[in-house]
């Protein structure tokens, strides 16, 4: 073989291992994002959806509005939340800014879930906490913590 074909031999294989592995990595990372999804979903279904449909059902109960929404067939940023209404007697739809929301968002692509509290909504004020954790974040006593730091920031902010 001459020099210049092994020299263009040799560069071609370069090229086609490089992007095989490239396409590995990207097979490699497309599994993980769908195995952490996987998991996010199965730890808020076991653990989560129950706790947050006991709050909502005392809430409700305390004749504060609350619902459980979420958006987990999202195949990037799925979430579960309870909206509430931190005003007794005051339903949702009437609220506007006075909405709380206290969310579970997973993120596929660095894998992380975004516990978020949004309690205070007004011009000027700063209510809303946000915690980028891990997968093992995703239980019942952390969520409770979260979700009980929403409700009182909620209640205080409102004076309910």
């Amino acid at each position: 073989m001459s020099l210049v074909k092994k020299a263009i031999e040799e560069h071609k294989a370069a090229i086609a291992a490089r992007a095989a592995s490239k396409a590995a990595a990207a097979i490699n990372t497309q599994v993980a994002r769908e195995a952490f999804l996987s998991e996010f979903k199965m730890r808020v279904e076991a653990g989560v959806r129950p706790l947050l449909d006991a709050f909502a059902s005392d809430l409700v109960a305390s004749r504060h509005d609350a619902i459980v929404d979420d958006d987990l067939a999202n195949p990037y940023k799925p979430y579960i939340s309870v909206r509430f209404s931190p005003v007794a007697g005051v339903k949702l739809e009437d609220l506007a800014s006075r909405e709380s929301v206290f969310t579970l968002r997973a993120f596929a692509a660095t894998r992380q879930v975004h516990h978020v509290s949004s309690y205070d909504q007004r011009s000027g004020e700063h209510g809303v906490t946000h915690e980028a954790l891990g997968i093992k974040s995703v239980n019942p006593s952390r969520v409770e913590r979260g979700f009980e730091e929403c409700l009182r920031a909620a209640l205080k902010a409102w004076h309910a």
